[in-house]
Parts: structure tokens; C-alpha cells; sequence
């Protein structure tokens, strides 16, 4: 492994790693939200609000892939990172290969069903006699080539959990580059809609994949796709599975919900469906930076964790949750004083902005407690702990969001609709807490025994009998 990588998640001060390794992640996620804004951006352009709906209503498959290609980008490097703060150098190398092999058998499999259910699938999304061919041209495209998607999600999570999260910004980068420059020329110059838009995001995933490919059978990653190393057994799909399942029923919770929550929108209208997809877009530049700043700490948090090193795990996490919760802030006040202008840099249509707009008011109701959310989510997946992230990650889309959305829906109409999630949110958010709370205070515990918990074992006590022998030496 790079020596770099192993001293800025074992030894830099703990500002600098945190901003060093979720540096990167943020700035490709910038350029993931250009791209999604300049996607947007054309396809507004075109001045058909029922094209915009319809890709809007594409949406869940979205969800759903990066649900898929999660089971492995998270599950798999919850486990990397861990067997790398142990030195198990080569069962890191083994699970790599393990997941990428099984990414592409699982992604072959997804775009077959896809293609076999896409029309009832869409009519459940809520798809109109007027948008479905609109859908139908997106989601035929994107769901035939999701493997690519599936892929780059994978090893961009892998490649994050040796420390390298500036190649998994590269290879983000290239493929939204091409996606940013292929969209007008595909959208308006040769005038192919919603297929072109489609055609631009496959051709930048498959971009984006080969390079990510390249470098993990490079010499420079500490991991392997090579299919000598593809060697499963039983251990390493438990590991992947336990932390990677609950992160896709997450997704594909969310996927559900999304499906249900376009029905809500388009009983008031084609022209809501489209603010809300619309106002899902500007909003998620808030989400997914957010995520993307915890993303960079959950490498730092795993490897510190299968070290035994606690006490600089507590640190690494309160400074990703002060940096988080300043970020939500400041989108909070950006979302509720100029929202409405930004609704409307990307459509006209006076209703279609109207209802963007108030949706994005309701979203940052919510959003301020979006940082302790993802922070708290993501530590409990660095750390292997499937049931505690699985109870934050369905809480905001499930547990909390799918009740409150038909009831406040059901009592306060359209009202109701708006505000289901920010509640949702703050209600996850304290649950959060409580688990939080309690997971820490188990971890001084142990570090007081000097002992790790069943999750910590294996690697823990190696970890602290290494830095013994080390200092001796």
C-alpha cells in the first residue's frame, strides 16, 4: 500500500486527514452536481416540461443502481480499509477481486430485468400517456448499459478505502467531463432529447470505469482485479453483505419511495412532478457534498478502527461532524433565500417553478441536521456495524419518511406532501443520536480493557501488539 496513504489515515494530524482524504471526494462530487445541473440544464432547454418529467420519473432506477453497486463500493471497503489498518495486504487484494467479479454478474442480471419489466415499472412510477415516451427513451439506454454504473460505484468505493480518494475523484472527473461536453451536442445540436441525454451519461460511465479499472490493476493500488486473485469463500461475502445489504435496501428503499412519492406528485400535476424533480436536483448539491465529506472520513474511521486506535477514531469523527453541520447550515440559508431563483435558472414554466420552489423550502426545513446524519451513518458503516447504519439509513426513507408521507399527505394535502421528508429527517437524526451516544461509550470502554468489541477483535489487539514490537525496535 502507499506509504502516503498509510500516513495520512494512521499518523497526519487529524485535520489534515480528514481534509486531505474528503477533499477530493467533494470536489468530485462539485463536478457530479455539474454535471447533473447542466443535464437538467439542456433538457430545460428544450422547453418541454413533460421531457423533464419524464426523466424525472426515471429517478428510481438511479437510485436503485447505486443501491446495487453499493452492496460492494460500501460493503466491500468497509472490509478493505479495516484488513488494511491490519496489514492483511493480500486478503485486501482477494476481496477486491471477489467484488469486482461479482459487481459485473450482478449488473448482467439487473439490466435483463430491467429491460423485461421498464414498461410496468414506469406506469408504477407514475408515468403519464404524455411523459412515458420521454421515460421510456431514458431509462431503455441507461438500464442497457448499467454495468458501467455499477462498476465505477464499486471501485470508486474501493479505491477510497486505500486512502486514494483523489484517483476516485479522476475518475469521476472523466467521466462527468465528457458527459458536461456530449450533452448539448446530443440534446440540442443533433436533437435526440431525452436518448441523447441518456447516450451522454452512458459514454462518460463507461469512461469513468475503464479508468478506475486501470488503476486498480495498476502497481500504484494496494488492490486487484486481476482473476487470480478471485478467490470467494464464505468470510469475504459475509463481511461485504453485512455492511453492503443494508446500504442497498436503502437505496432500493429509496427507489421505492421515490416511486410512491411521484405518484403523490403527479395527482396534483405533470408540472409538479417536474418542480420536484427539478428541486431534487438543486437539493442534492447540499446531500451529496455532505456525503461526500463523510465519504473521505469513512477510509480514516475504518482503518483507525481496525488498528485499535480509538481515541483518534473519536477525533476524526468530531471533526468530519463539525465540518458536515456547517456545510447543511450554509445550504440551509442558501435554499431558503434564493431558491426560487435557482428553480428558475433551469425551467420557465411560471407553475413548474412555483412548486420547485416550495418543495426546496420544505427540503431545508430538514437539512440541518443532514451532517449529523451522515456523519453518524457513515461511522457506523465504517465500523462494521449493519444494524446500527441500517436503522439510520431506512429511518430517513422508510421507517419515518413512507408513514408520514401518506399521512400528512392525507391530512394536510399538498402541504403535507412537501413536509414529509425534513420531518422525517430531524426525527432520523435523533435516533442517530441515541445509537451514537451509545456506540462510543462502548468504545472507550473497550479501549480502557484495551480490548476491542467482537467487530474490533481480529484487528485491534494485532494492531496494538504491532505498535509495541515497533516502539521496542
Amino acid at each position: 500500500m502507499n506509504n502516503k496513504h498509510i500516513a495520512l489515515m494512521e499518523s497526519a494530524p487529524v485535520h489534515t486527514s480528514i481534509i486531505k482524504l474528503a477533499l477530493p471526494m467533494m470536489l468530485g462530487m462539485i463536478a457530479q452536481l455539474v454535471y447533473n445541473i447542466t443535464d437538467t440544464f439542456f433538457i430545460g432547454q428544450t422547453g418541454d416540461p413533460n421531457m423533464v418529467a419524464g426523466i424525472s420519473l426515471t429517478m428510481p432506477l438511479f437510485i436503485l443502481s447505486q443501491g446495487l453497486g453499493n452492496i460492494f463500493g460500501v460493503g466491500a471497503s468497509s472490509y478493505i480499509s479495516r484488513l488494511l489498518g491490519a496489514r492483511k495486504g493480500e486478503r485486501a487484494k482477494q476481496t477486491n477481486a471477489v467484488s469486482f467479479y461479482t459487481t459485473i454478474c450482478v449488473g448482467l442480471v439487473f439490466t435483463a430485468l430491467i429491460f423485461i419489466f421498464r414498461g410496468p415499472i414506469l406506469r408504477i412510477s407514475g408515468a403519464s400517456d404524455v411523459t412515458f415516451v420521454y421515460a421510456d427513451d431514458y431509462f431503455s439506454i441507461i438500464g442497457a448499459f448499467t454495468v458501467f454504473s455499477l462498476i465505477s460505484i464499486s471501485l470508486s468505493g474501493q479505491i477510497r478505502a486505500e486512502g486514494a480518494t483523489n484517483v476516485a475523484m479522476y475518475g469521476m472527473l472523466i467521466g462527468i467531463m465528457l458527459n458536461v461536453i456530449l450533452d448539448p451536442i446530443f440534446i440540442l445540436v443533433f436533437g435526440w432529447g431525452a436518448a441523447g441525454a441518456a447516450w451522454a451519461t452512458i459514454i462518460g460511465g463507461a469512461a469513468s470505469a475503464l479508468f478506475l479499472m486501470l488503476y486498480t490493476a495498476s502497481k500504484r493500488s494496494a488492490l486487484s482485479i486481476s482473476f487470480r486473485d478471485f478467490k470467494p469463500d464464505a468470510r469475504i461475502y459475509a463481511e461485504i453483505l453485512k455492511i453492503g445489504i443494508p446500504s442497498a435496501v436503502s437505496n432500493v428503499v429509496m427507489s421505492f419511495s421515490a416511486v410512491f412519492a411521484n405518484r403523490i406528485a403527479a395527482s396534483y400535476g405533470d408540472f409538479v412532478v417536474a418542480g420536484k424533480g427539478v428541486a431534487l436536483r438543486v437539493e442534492s448539491i447540499s446531500f451529496m457534498l455532505i456525503m461526500a465529506l463523510a465519504m473521505g472520513y469513512q477510509p480514516f474511521a475504518g482503518f483507525n478502527y481496525g488498528a485499535g486506535n480509538y481515541p483518534r477514531l473519536r477525533s476524526g469523527f468530531k471533526v468530519t461532524l463539525l465540518f458536515s453541520t456547517a456545510l447543511a447550515l450554509f445550504f440551509t440559508l442558501v435554499f431558503a433565500f434564493f431558491g426560487k431563483t435557482l428553480i428558475g435558472f433551469f425551467i420557465s414554466d411560471g407553475a413548474t417553478v412555483d412548486a420547485g420552489w416550495r418543495f426546496m423550502y420544505a427540503f431545508a426545513m430538514g437539512l440541518p441536521v443532514m451532517g449529523l446524519q451522515m456523519t453518524l451513518m457513515v461511522t457506523f458503516q465504517a465500523l462494521g456495524k449493519p444494524v446500527l447504519s441500517t436503522i439510520v439509513s431506512l429511518g430517513r426513507q422508510c421507517i419515518f419518511y413512507l408513514p408520514l408521507l401518506f399521512i400528512l399527505n392525507y391530512v394536510w394535502h399538498f402541504e403535507g406532501f412537501m413536509y414529509s421528508q425534513p420531518l422525517a429527517d430531524i426525527l432520523t437524526a435523533l435516533v442517530a443520536v441515541l445509537l451514537g451516544l451509545k456506540m462510543f461509550a462502548g468504545l472507550k470502554e473497550n479501549s480502557l480493557k484495551g480490548s476491542g468489541d467482537a467487530g474490533a477483535a481480529e484487528w485491534g489487539v494485532r494492531g496494538n501488539e504491532r505498535r509495541i514490537k515497533n516502539r521496542s525496535a
